[in-house]
């Protein structure tokens, strides 16, 4: 009955989580160690690191990779960074490498290591969900992370900030939010987000494209500083439409198009 038990763990938590699962998980679930070994000695389990375990004829993907990335990075760590960013579904992310936010436990880094592992002061459970039967940081808490990362370009991490925002998975409370439990002297990120933020007041819209963001970027750069996004605009016969962008100081009126409509 033990070993029936033991193998019906290890099915349901490979089948939850992409074909892997944690010595850890294993342990805390009761099943016992010679079980494991008995599974590992036939071959139907293999070991893709010190701490992780796969079902062997599993299928083997990218969010195989990610799982056991996270799992490696130890209990209660979550997906983070840029594979947060491409589950999340923002566009020129990738799931790999994996980076995973946690704390490790207590050994020395090895090839082994299946993840990047960032290990800041704050994790809040509140900065955490799941998604994909794993933990993964909410989209708020993913764009901090992005703009602490020095490999990005503050113009990327804009970016990817707007296009959040635009896919309405962030919005000006939940960043204030995270602003107020993250703030902190010296926190990578932190005085960028501060930056980006003051620029985007209640009430603010984001750019639907590409082509909407570089029109900003170039009106900001000649001193068009009063933009306003999405504006109905009317006469006296009443609504004609939503234009792009509205200069109330200049009396423009701006519809940007992307180059397949030319």
């Amino acid at each position: 009955m033990e070993w029936k038990r033991g193998a019906e763990v290890v099915a349901e938590l490979t089948e939850r989580q992409h074909g892997v699962v944690s010595r850890r998980q294993l342990r805390e679930r009761g099943v016992p160690h010679r079980l494991v070994q008995h599974r590992l000695d036939i071959g139907s389990l293999e070991p893709l690191s010190r701490r992780v375990l796969r079902l062997r004829g599993a299928p083997f993907t990218d969010m195989t990779h990610v799982a056991a990335g996270v799992l490696d990075a130890g209990p209660m760590a979550a997906v983070s960074h840029r594979t947060a960013a491409a589950i999340w579904g923002l566009p020129g992310f990738d799931l790999r490498p994996v980076h995973a936010t946690g704390r490790r436990p207590r050994v020395a880094h090895s090839r082994q290591d299946l993840s990047i592992v960032h290990q800041p002061l704050r994790l809040l459970e509140a900065h955490v969900v799941e998604s994909e039967g794993l933990r993964i940081t909410t989209p708020s808490r993913m764009i901090f992370d992005l703009a602490g990362d020095r490999g990005l370009h503050p113009k990327r991490v804009e970016r990817a900030l707007d296009t959040a925002w635009s896919m309405r998975i962030v919005d000006h409370d939940s960043l204030h939010r995270m602003l107020r439990d993250l703030a902190a002297r010296g926190r990578p990120g932190i005085a960028l987000m501060r930056s980006l933020l003051a620029q985007r007041p209640v009430g603010h819209r984001p750019a639907g494209s590409n082509a909407e963001r570089r029109f900003q970027e170039i009106a900001a750069s000649v001193g068009l500083r009063s933009l306003v996004r999405q504006v109905n605009v009317g006469d006296e016969d009443g609504w004609v439409g939503r234009v792009d962008f509205r200069d109330p100081v200049h009396g423009l009126v701006v519809e940007v198009n992307p180059d397949r409509f030319h």
